[in-house]
């Protein structure tokens, strides 16, 4: 397991697939997430073991925070790698509509992070986000992420033509504990 702040990232179990069912029927979610069709309970339950199985190019954790004394399971996060010698991964994160806008994901994006560049000796991490996704894109934006491409009109999204914004954050970039390395201009 993995201690934030206020999460702890932990192994998912297969138990957890009803729950992050109940996320995907919740159509803003579902489609900031980047799935525009209904998923039923069966692809959660095979997706979920796809993660849980996870490897070195795959690394999944579930969010969960202590709440009413339990643990309770309010988001995912991944890094999927490429090729091990560029040491880099793509970052994705869901987090529960409940508990937008209290600090989770930035908490629980700070402690993958760190795993990835402390733990897994990565050089880069890089996500993509639509642009109307401005909650996301202020919480990567506090994590050290920055624009690094704007694929113009990419997606459709709720019946228009939207951004698709590729961001990205070097290991020395990333802001630690008492002490923040100030971003280059070197890409």
């Amino acid at each position: 397991m993995l201690h934030g702040d206020r999460v702890t990232l932990r192994a998912l179990e297969a138990h957890d697939a009803p729950t992050m069912w109940r996320w995907y029927q919740d159509h803003e979610f579902s489609v900031l997430d980047g799935n525009i069709y209904p998923s039923s309970l069966a692809s959660i339950e095979a997706f979920v073991r796809t993660l849980s199985a996870s490897s070195f190019a795959d690394v999944s954790f579930g969010v969960t925070i202590r709440e009413g004394g339990d643990d309770k399971l309010i988001g995912i996060v991944r890094l999927k790698r490429g090729d091990p010698e560029d040491r880099k991964a793509d970052f994705g994160i869901a987090i529960e509509r409940a508990y937008w806008d209290q600090g989770y994901g930035t908490d629980a994006t700070r402690t993958i992070l760190r795993f990835a560049f402390d733990e897994m000796g990565l050089h880069r991490v890089s996500l993509g986000v639509i642009e109307h996704n401005a909650r996301a894109r202020r919480c990567y934006e506090k994590c050290g992420f920055r624009e690094e491409v704007r694929e113009r009109q990419a997606r459709f999204s709720n019946g228009q033509w939207c951004d698709h914004i590729i961001m990205g954050i070097l290991e020395r970039e990333f802001p630690r504990a008492g002490h923040v390395r100030a971003p280059d201009n070197q890409g």
